[in-house]
């Protein structure tokens, strides 16, 4: 008997894991990443987790990558790539099954369009037909069963007023965006100068801290922090945080802000209006924030003169791919409605206390169809790799119980 084809979409942590399961499982499997293995953690490869390796891996994969590691140790991003997700996707296991550069364009059904057969099981009876752009082609793939782990970073949110780019914004460099590595070839592009950091979230706060360290060597490298909102710290602090690298990242951003006589000057409830190249400078306009006693002025612009930005507004799934497929989506987060639903219903900021909800939360209108990971967030920041590896763990045991209606 032909076995179930399940192409996983993304070579990441939680792309990975799935398909080591998936194959364990007898299933056909195979893994599209448009660009590299674990090229979104490789774009914060410098910067450490605030959860323990055993948190971020499973038992399958730890014994798959012969990973020898503490399950309570702390890595960096580059460390668990090289030493946990290239592994497996090099293992035998997935010997020729993870596929890199290869970018999903388009996915529909074989027979079907969007409107056709609406909400209805036997739309499976037609398999899914992948558009894939390879390096030197394209050419359309088919699947049985389908996954959504397009990871962490598939798209990046912007920083201009209400969420869209701001004049200028679109002209910044991709790198813009990440996390700046002061000790890798970058370095001497912050240090010495002024840097605008736009951001409300652990992300940004780490930009901070790291740039910070430059007044070591450089007592003249100067951070403006831009957040928006009027909180009385830039970064809530967790009451019984049981993350000691997440209670160390928030105190030291929040003191940098409110101390005198730090390198970071706090600009709470900022709003980029506009950006502007001058020279080998940025010209950036900002209203609701006075840029002197740092206090709200509802209507006043505020002109800074900068040498670099880092943008850390967050990410949000790149959803294109999937608009042909019948996927009931959160208006607010862009993540599957069942899951933005349960996200709602949990009131704590505490990403440790998120739970995955059970498979009827993965269930779209789109029969085999399941959005597994940070995509499935949406835009919702308190994912956690545990997370995703929970709901591998009870989609698995669905399909299992149910493999007759997939093949």
């Amino acid at each position: 008997m032909q076995k179930t084809r399940l192409i996983i979409v993304g070579a990441g942590p939680i792309g990975l894991e799935a398909a080591l399961r998936g194959m364990r499982e007898g299933y056909d499997v195979t893994v599209l990443e448009r660009g590299s293995i674990g090229q979104g953690v490789l774009s914060w490869g410098h910067v450490r987790f605030f959860t323990p390796f055993g948190m971020n891996s499973t038992q399958l994969g730890r014994s798959i990558a012969s990973a020898e590691r503490d399950e309570d140790a702390i890595l960096s991003g580059e460390q668990f790539c090289q030493q946990y997700l290239i592994p497996i996707a090099r293992s035998q296991e997935l010997a020729g099954r993870v596929l890199e550069n290869h970018e999903v364009i388009a996915v529909s059904r074989a027979a079907y369009g969007k409107s056709k057969r609406i909400g209805r099981p036997d739309r499976s009876e037609s398999p899914f037909r992948i558009l894939t752009r390879c390096p030197h082609e394209e050419k359309i793939i088919e699947a049985d069963l389908l996954f959504d782990c397009t990871g962490f970073i598939s798209q990046h949110n912007f920083i201009g007023a209400g969420g869209i780019p701001c004049p200028g914004e679109l002209a910044l460099p991709a790198n813009a965006y990440n996390i700046p590595n002061i000790n890798g070839d970058s370095a001497a592009q912050f240090a010495g100068k002024h840097t605008l950091v736009v951001g409300s979230g652990y992300s940004a706060a780490t930009s901070v801290r790291l740039l910070s360290k430059l007044t070591k060597t450089h007592s003249d490298t100067q951070i403006v922090w831009v957040t928006r909102g009027n909180r009385p710290l830039p970064i809530p602090e967790l009451s019984a945080d049981l993350l000691p690298e997440r209670i160390q990242l928030t105190k030291a951003a929040n003191q940098l802000a409110v101390q005198p006589d730090t390198c970071v000057k706090w600009l709470a409830g900022g709003q980029i209006q506009n950006i502007a190249k001058d020279g080998e400078q940025y010209l950036i306009e900002l209203n609701n924030v006075d840029a002197f006693d740092n206090t709200a002025s509802q209507g006043r612009a505020h002109v800074l003169r900068v040498d670099n930005i880092v943008a850390n507004p967050g990410f949000r799934p790149n959803t294109n791919p999937f608009h042909e497929l019948q996927i009931h989506r959160c208006y607010a987060t862009d993540g599957p409605i069942k899951i933005a639903a349960h996200l709602l219903g949990q009131s704590s900021s505490d990403c440790l206390q998120q739970s995955a909800g059970g498979l009827e939360l993965l269930r779209n209108p789109e029969p085999n169809f399941y959005i597994v990971g940070s995509a499935s967030y949406g835009r919702d920041s308190r994912f956690l790799l545990q997370i995703g590896l929970r709901q591998i763990d009870e989609l698995f045991s669905f399909l299992t119980a149910h493999r007759n209606v997939i093949s």
